[in-house]
C-alpha cells in the first residue's frame, strides 16, 4: 500500500466540503489548488520518505497563498500529524478552528490536539532526538535519523520501514502506538534477546550479526532492557531484527520544531544551548557524540535543544543561520552567542562550560 490511509481518507472527500462562508466570495487561488493537489499526488504514490516530506511542502505552498482556506490547514495538520510532527499539527488546528469556529468536528479535532500534546510528551519520555517517523498502512517509516547519534551509529536508518516491535505488527499503527510500544519494553523475556546483552546492538534475518560501540566521544553506559525492532531496509524484501539497549533511545538532548521555539527556548529560565543540523551535514557526524555526552553531564544546568535546520528552513533563516552545524547560546531568550562550522572538542566544550556558567 502507497497511502497514508488514514489521511487520504480525509484527502478523498476534501473536494466535497463545503467552503465556510466568510471564503464563498473569495475564490481559491489556482496555484493554491494546483500546489494542494500536487501533494495529494505525493502522498497516493509515496514509496519513500522524501515522497511525504514533499508533500508536506507543497501543502505549506498552498497554506501560503491562501492563508484563509481552513481545509488547507486541516489537511496539513493531518500530514503533520502522521509525519512525526506533532506541534506543526497542532498550530495548523487551530488556524483551522479559528477560521471555521463552527466546524461540526470542533470537538474531535480539540481531541486531536489533545493526543498530541500527549504524543510530544511520549516521545520525550522515550528519547529519540532527531529520529522522526511516518505512520504507513504497511509499517512505521524511519523519516530522519540524528547523524552521529547512539541510535544512527546502528542498523536503522533513513528510508528503513519498521514492521514489528516486540513480534508485535505496527502496520497500520499511529505513532502514538509506536512510541508506547517501545515504552512499555521493561524486560529481556526471551533466549534471542538475551543473548544480546552487553551488545549495542545486533543483526539477524539475513543481515550480517557483530558488536559495535559507541563513539569514544559518547561516553553514555547503555542500561535497561532490550528493544527488538524488525525492520525492512530500503532496496531489500527480506526483513531484519534490530536490539537496542532501550537506553539508547533516551538523550538529554530535546529535538523540537519551529512552532516550540517560543516554549522551549524564549520562555526557557536555564540558559539553553540549540543545535541546527542536517543529516547531510559531515561535522555533524562528529559534532552530536560530544554534545550527546555534555548533556548527560550538565542535565539541569543547561537545556539541550536540536533543530532540523531543512525541517525548519523559515526558522534558521530568521536567526541567521550560515552553515551547520551552528551552535547558539539563548539566556532569557536573548541571543548570547553563535559558533558555526567544525569546531574540535575542546571549544565545544568550552563553549557548553560557559553557557553553564550563566545559569550562575
Amino acid at each position: 500500500m502507497k497511502c497514508l490511509s488514514r489521511f487520504c481518507a480525509c484527502l478523498a472527500i476534501f473536494s466535497f466540503l463545503p467552503l465556510s462562508p466568510a471564503l464563498a466570495q473569495q475564490p481559491i487561488p489556482e496555484a493554491a489548488q494546483q500546489h494542494f493537489q500536487a501533494g495529494v499526488a505525493l502522498i497516493q504514490k509515496a514509496d519513500v520518505p522524501d515522497d511525504l516530506r514533499n508533500a508536506l511542502t507543497e501543502f505549506e505552498a498552498a497554506a501560503g497563498l491562501a492563508p484563509q482556506w481552513p481545509e488547507i490547514h486541516y489537511n496539513l495538520a493531518q500530514l503533520a500529524a502522521e509525519t512525526d510532527k506533532p506541534a506543526k499539527a497542532i498550530n495548523e488546528f487551530g488556524i483551522y478552528l479559528n477560521l471555521a469556529p463552527e466546524a461540526a468536528d470542533r470537538a474531535k479535532v480539540q481531541e486531536e490536539i489533545v493526543r498530541l500534546q500527549c504524543l510530544i510528551a511520549i516521545k520525550r519520555k522515550i528519547g529519540l532526538p532527531g529520529v522522526t517517523f511516518a505512520a504507513m498502512p504497511d509499517g512505521i517509516w524511519v523519516m530522519q535519523v540524528y547523524p552521529g547519534s547512539r541510535v544512527g551509529n546502528t542498523g536503522l536508518r533513513k528510508g528503513a520501514k519498521i514492521i514489528a516491535v516486540e513480534g508485535t505488527s505496527v502496520a497500520g499503527a499511529t505513532l502514538e502506538d509506536f512510541f508506547r510500544a517501545i515504552d512499555a519494553t521493561t524486560a529481556e523475556s526471551d533466549p534471542l534477546k538475551a543473548a544480546t546483552k552487553g551488545r549495542m546492538f545486533t543483526r539477524s534475518g539475513g543481515y550480517a550479526r557483530y558488536n559495535k560501540t559507541a563513539s569514544s566521544d559518547n561516553k553514555v553506559e547503555e542500561t535497561g532492557p532490550i528493544v527488538t525492532l524488525k525492520i525492512k531496509s530500503p532496496g531489500l524484501d527480506r526483513s531484519g531484527t534490530l536490539f537496542f539497549k532501550k537506553s539508547m533511545f533516551h538523550s538529554n538532548v530535546i529535538e523540537i520544531e519551529a512552532d516550540e521555539f517560543d516554549t522551549e527556548v524564549t520562555n526557557e529560565k536555564l540558559p539553553v544551548l540549540v543545535t541546527f543540523w542536517a543529516d547531510w551535514c559531515e561535522p555533524c557526524h562528529e559534532f552530536v557524540p560530544i554534545v550527546e555526552t555534555q548533556s548527560a553531564e550538565h542535565a539541569g544546568k543547561i537545556k539541550f535543544i536540536n533543530i532540523n535546520a531543512d525541517e525548519n528552513k523559515k526558522l534558521a533563516g530568521q536567526l541567521g543561520v550560515k552553515g551547520l552545524p551552528t551552535m547558539m547560546i539563548f539566556k532569557n531568550g536573548q541571543l548570547m552567542s553563535t559558533h558555526t562550522g567544525r569546531l574540535p572538542k575542546e571549544k565545544i566544550e568550552q563553549v557548553i562550560s560557559s553557557a553553564v556558567g550563566m545559569g550562575g
